[in-house]
């Protein structure tokens, strides 16, 4: 109760009127008024009573709400795992995180033991999870996401990029020169890229997700920490862990500290984009070219 009183408080201070809105969308035409300075200090406000841990993190998407603290939470895998099991109609969640680790041995397990606890075909779902939490001693917009699902979407945006600015030029040199009169209609040779382009999402893009998966966790641990700004001039980070290995030694409660001592350059992930991108580029010209 002392908290929403506080809350309350802290909306009316930023945006003048808010708790005595009769509608929802009142209180949303207030916020939408509101300049991008004011919106940030109140979230950073409302973080410090919102947070949890020594950073005050927090989930914000509503599937990640919890019924415990994250500080009871003894690591990301764990957290996760749940996570895992409630998103499988056919699973029962193990209820792994309502244990306290009783000291930080507990919270740093060896790998076996680690991996006996991870489900058979368990995919972590950390795809850019929207977090908040304080970030050298400032409020950040955060993104969490393990190597996985990083290096599976940037590489999707190469592509794509590849084909909004480099698109057909690049392809037409791979044709034989008989070939460009039957392929001058760039429109088409478009529809066709896009085409085998959506089929390679449709057949293959599990399977280079599980062999992604599988190559990533024989790896040795490692985050990587992107800091940029968003359209607002917000300070915001993407946080990225490498493998399930990563996942198991960073503590909700303590994340930036177990974060900030694996970290690592991000020119691997960078490495691995492209790597990924050239695979499905190749993919796709292969298949241009053997239909002519």
């Amino acid at each position: 109760m002392l908290v929403e009183r506080l809350e309350e408080r802290l909306y009316d201070y930023y945006l003048p009127g808010y708790s005595l809105a009769h509608s929802e969308s009142e209180r949303q035409r207030l916020w939408e008024q509101a300049c991008p300075e004011t919106i940030y200090q109140l979230n950073a406000e409302l973080q410090l009573l919102r947070g949890e841990g020594a950073d005050k993190l927090s989930f914000t998407r509503p599937q990640r709400k919890m019924s415990t603290s994250l500080n009871q939470c003894p690591n990301l895998l764990t957290l996760d795992i749940a996570h895992w099991h409630q998103q499988q109609p056919w699973s029962v969640s193990p209820h792994l995180i309502h244990s306290k680790p009783s000291s930080a041995h507990n919270s740093y397990s060896p790998t076996s033991r680690m991996m006996s606890a991870v489900p058979p075909h368990y995919i972590n779902l950390y795809d850019g999870e929207p977090i908040r939490l304080f970030y050298h001693s400032y409020l950040v917009y955060g993104q969490l996401y393990s190597a996985l699902h990083y290096i599976l979407q940037h590489a999707k945006q190469a592509l794509e990029t590849w084909v909004a600015t480099r698109y057909p030029y690049d392809l037409l040199k791979d044709l034989h020169p008989e070939q460009f009169d039957s392929l001058h209609d760039h429109d088409a040779l478009k529809t066709y890229f896009h085409h085998q382009y959506a089929e390679w999402v449709t057949e293959q893009y599990l399977n280079a997700m599980f062999t992604l998966n599988e190559h990533l966790n024989l790896q040795t641990a490692a985050t990587y920490i992107i800091e940029y700004t968003d359209q607002n001039d917000c300070p915001c980070v993407d946080f990225i862990c490498k493998n399930n290995t990563t996942l198991n030694m960073v503590r909700p409660s303590h994340f930036v500290e177990d974060m900030q001592q694996m970290a690592n350059s991000a020119q691997y992930l960078d490495f691995e984009v492209q790597q990924l991108a050239a695979e499905i580029e190749k993919h796709c010209r292969e298949q241009l070219v053997s239909r002519n």
